[in-house]
């Protein structure tokens, strides 16, 4: 869950005293406001995700409609209709209570009298601050859905692409990008500072198309470091590049240990992530290809390892399948021809383990003015003469 920046609008210091020691245990910050006036100055002075909200401040003969912290609550709802508000009191009635759920766009109203108070205070902030769910995909086309719904159209296509600048270095090596980089990719050759203010309504279209319920510059997705702007993945984001590696890892692990059914499956999983080379409608997008070359290059060695780990159970037929899509991947792979010949041979089809041979040679004659290795002409030779293979 992201950390909160929360306003205590409470009258009573102990009551400001508990709800603060409950956030700063959850990982929030806050400020406190005993009255009115001190609540909008703390609003007009910083930005605050949830607002703790006591219906009564030092008003002990008005009835609670007509206090303060009503007033307050109108003036959130109109003015910063983003915020969440947590109604916390202890003089409200039943009838009250219900009318404020009803009415108004509360997050929650807790009575300070009940005996569970402070676990629902810490459970009232975290239903606040729930982010809607997010699933990428940069394999293929690319898209982005959130709560299930596909973001569609983008509000800006700068705003759009700033998301893939950040995932793409997320991809490379999880650093941060500098406000300079981001310009110079979307800008080119514009100056630091018209670069500044184009660059920052660009990362509000972002975060607003990402969550359009989050308080102005807040968000829980595009964060900013010292060293620049990241997009942050701890959430409820599920990535397929992440993904990816992570089932590839795992089928290593698997094949690693003897478990060759665990790793082909595994295996399997991350290929049908694999929808496409990463972000392929950007394909001569500068910032995109070394990323897109590296990953094309984990996806072709993770199915030459599927092709193995087919042929340890002897199933030559998906072997050879595995085998040539990472040809397709990479035609000049010469360590994937001689798995491809050694297939066919133990699968009893020798002229096709030679074919793959020649066609290997062919290639290679053509584009580098030479033939396979020693290692792929000894295994050809080894299959010519019907040898008896290792393995």
């Amino acid at each position: 869950m992201p950390s909160a920046h929360v306003l205590i609008v409470e009258d009573e210091p102990e009551w400001q005293d508990i709800v603060n020691e409950l956030l700063v245990d959850e990982g929030h910050t806050s400020r406190a406001a005993p009255t009115y006036d001190s609540a909008l100055a703390w609003l007009d002075q910083e930005s605050f995700n949830v607002v703790f909200l006591d219906m009564m401040l030092y008003e002990f003969d008005l009835p609670v409609r007509g206090g303060t912290g009503w007033q307050l609550l109108d003036y959130l709802v109109e003015q910063r209709p983003r915020t969440r508000v947590i109604v916390l009191s202890g003089r409200a009635t039943a009838g009250e209570a219900a009318r404020l759920v009803r009415d108004y766009p509360i997050t929650t109203f807790i009575d300070k009298g009940e005996a569970d108070v402070e676990a629902q205070i810490v459970e009232a902030v975290r239903q606040a601050m729930q982010a809607p769910s997010l699933r990428i995909q940069t394999f293929g086309q690319f898209g982005i859905w959130r709560d299930g719904r596909l973001i569609d159209p983008w509000e800006w296509v700068q705003a759009e692409t700033i998301v893939k600048l950040l995932l793409t270095r997320q991809a490379t090596d999880g650093r941060a990008v500098s406000p300079d980089e981001l310009i110079q990719w979307l800008w080119p050759g514009s100056d630091p500072e018209s670069g500044r203010k184009l660059l920052l309504p660009q990362l509000s279209s972002a975060r607003r198309t990402l969550e359009p319920d989050i308080e102005l510059n807040a968000s829980n997705f595009i964060l900013r470091s010292a060293d620049g702007y990241y997009f942050d993945l701890d959430g409820d984001v599920s990535w397929d590049v992440r993904d990816f590696r992570r089932l590839v890892r795992e089928a290593e692990m698997r094949q690693g240990g003897g478990e060759l059914e665990a790793a082909i499956a595994a295996y399997e999983a991350a290929r049908d992530l694999y929808g496409g080379d990463f972000l392929a409608e950007d394909r001569h997008a500068p910032w995109a290809i070394p990323q897109r070359r590296a990953l094309q290059d984990e996806y072709r060695d993770a199915l030459a390892s599927l092709a193995e780990a087919y042929a340890g159970l002897g199933r030559y037929t998906d072997a050879i399948g595995a085998g040539q899509a990472a040809l397709e991947v990479d035609p000049l792979l010469e360590s994937v021809y001689r798995q491809l010949m050694r297939y066919h041979y133990c699968a009893g089809d020798k002229p096709q383990a030679l074919k793959v041979y020649r066609d290997c040679q062919k290639l290679f004659d053509e584009l580098f003015g030479e033939g396979p290795s020693p290692q792929t002409k000894h295994l050809f030779e080894a299959i010519s003469n019907n040898a008896q293979l290792d393995g």
